[in-house]
């Protein structure tokens, strides 16, 4: 793990000096433990990014609520902090010889917080009850599904409708509720009133304040060490830099520009740690001046990755070489770029007869990639040091998604890709195959090779991967640009582990 850990020693008047920070969205939870109380160490207090749509498992899987489900809920496996799989809810998974077959079986004794048993029964209703709602934040997750059975009341078997390596990293993603209870309450009462066998439960629900969890008391697996967990939507940066600080919050994500303003401080502990994201370049190779090779390898040569990532990022990046970051599976630090080489680019433009022809360049102005703007306008700086010019288009952040998925670029674009299931196989999907949002090349090739390793596993799967990474780089469809870091600050006394998938699991976490 590349984590850094900040603790060091604040004047007074911190809070004065970082702008006079107002705390947003910080109050609601446990509102009888002051900060610094004698319980304090029994109660976590996390902000989440944003407010999630729902507390239903089979209709809301969004980003923002695992940090709510992997507390209430049990999944058949869990993505550890490193992106590694480990068992939960399921001790052990098999596959038959060609993968588009996979048998979990089930820890026994597993029972929800009311007492209802967990059953291969439950699972199957689980996954049905999604496949049976493609307005389901979780059915792209089980689009490789064809049928799902219970063998016994520990087995289930899952007939997938082609080979799929890793199925298993899917199955991370999708909560088991208890098929009694949610056919006899109803879809909306139990969203209010969730039951799941995850070893914390809910302990009241305030939509847009908190989210208070309680340890599970009969939790079937180790019982966490801290009682309770209370996760408050905050949506400014400046508010959860100032809730940490102020002792309101225990932990929260913060953007790079906060964490230079947290090296010096006492109250607080900063976490940087690679994220499964990787932030590119997209290309449209089939348009224009970039339908030739030559200026697509120019284009990455021009970029100096490493000044983007020290001095722009401020050191909370790491330059990419590969359209998969290390903390995915698939990632192999032998695929290479041609580095930062203007030199090069400069020939190749010349061999390429390049003119100065205007290239657009689209870009967020907000939203998913911090520094956005500033990170778009370093490129252009580049591109036109070797003489590349282009047309700037910035675009707030649902404008550009839009045509992202409309596929409306006619240059190059600053785009990113996380995997929520830390794995290579999503990502590569919309690289590289045919339905693909960014795959302007459509490149037969590619295709083949994103199909092919799905039916293949371990050695054998990571050399697809690194022969479809290193053919990508070496066509231009892509600039790699760097794996951008996710920065949380902490009580000091916290013992907390970043996950790269910038998503909470607090249930190995206490305070030292």
């Amino acid at each position: 793990m590349n984590t850094i850990r900040r603790r060091r020693v604040i004047a007074a008047g911190t809070l004065t000096a970082l702008g006079g920070l107002t705390l947003s969205g910080c109050a609601g939870a446990f509102d009888d433990t002051e900060p610094g109380a004698d319980d304090a160490s029994t109660s976590i207090v996390a902000a989440l990014p944003t407010d999630p749509t729902s507390m239903d498992p089979i209709r809301s899987g969004a980003l923002v609520v695992l940090s709510v489900f992997f507390h209430t809920f049990d999944q058949l496996v869990a993505i550890t902090a490193d992106g590694s799989l480990e068992p939960k809810l399921a001790r052990e998974w098999t596959s038959n010889d060609d993968v588009t077959q996979w048998d979990f079986t089930l820890n026994p004794g597993v029972l929800a917080s009311n007492g209802e048993e967990i059953t291969a029964e439950d699972v199957v209703f689980s996954y049905e009850a999604i496949l049976a709602d493609p307005t389901s934040e979780n059915y792209a997750y089980l689009s490789s599904v064809d049928s799902v059975e219970a063998l016994d009341d520990q087995t289930v078997r899952f007939h997938l409708d082609a080979p799929f390596s890793a199925f298993p990293r899917n199955t991370s993603l999708i909560s088991i509720v208890p098929a009694d209870t949610y056919q006899e309450m109803g879809a909306d009462a139990f969203a209010q009133d969730p039951v799941g066998s995850g070893p914390y439960t809910f302990e009241s629900i305030q939509k847009g304040v908190a989210y208070d969890l309680v340890r599970n008391e009969d939790y079937w697996g180790d019982a966490p060490a801290v009682e309770s967990i209370s996760l408050q939507p905050v949506s400014s940066d400046e508010s959860r830099v100032n809730g940490v600080l102020s002792g309101s919050l225990d932990v929260a994500q913060v953007g790079p520009t906060q964490v230079g303003a947290l090296e010096d401080q006492a109250q607080a502990q900063v976490f940087s740690e690679l994220s499964n994201g990787v932030v590119f370049l997209g290309v449209n190779s089939t348009s224009g001046v970039l339908t030739d090779p030559r200026i697509r390898e120019a284009i990455g040569l021009a970029i100096d990755k490493s000044a983007i990532a020290d001095a722009l990022l401020m050191g909370l990046a790491e330059p990419a070489a590969a359209m998969l970051a290390p903390a995915v599976d698939g990632y192999s630090d032998e695929v290479t770029d041609g580095g930062y080489d203007p030199e090069r680019a400069t020939q190749l433009l010349a061999e390429a007869g390049y003119t100065g022809e205007a290239i657009a360049f689209d870009y967020a102005t907000d939203g998913r990639i911090p520094l956005s703007s500033e990170v778009a306008q370093t490129i252009q700086g580049y591109l036109e040091e070797v003489g590349i010019s282009v047309q700037m288009n910035g675009a707030d952040q649902e404008s550009h998604t839009l045509k992202v998925r409309n596929k409306e670029f006619t240059g190059i674009y600053l785009n990113t890709w996380a995997p929520s299931t830390v794995d290579g196989d999503l990502p590569l999907t919309d690289f590289y195959e045919p339905d693909g949002n960014n795959n302007y090349a459509q490149d037969p090739r590619t295709a083949e090779l994103a199909v092919e390793q799905r039916g293949v596993v371990g050695e054998e799967r990571q050399a697809v991967f690194r022969e479809l990474l290193q053919y990508s780089n070496d066509n231009g469809y892509f600039v790699p640009l760097y794996v951008p870091m996710n920065n949380f600050a902490a009580d000091t006394s916290l013992d907390f582990v970043p996950r790269a998938d910038g998503l909470f699991d607090l249930s190995e976490t206490s305070f030292e």
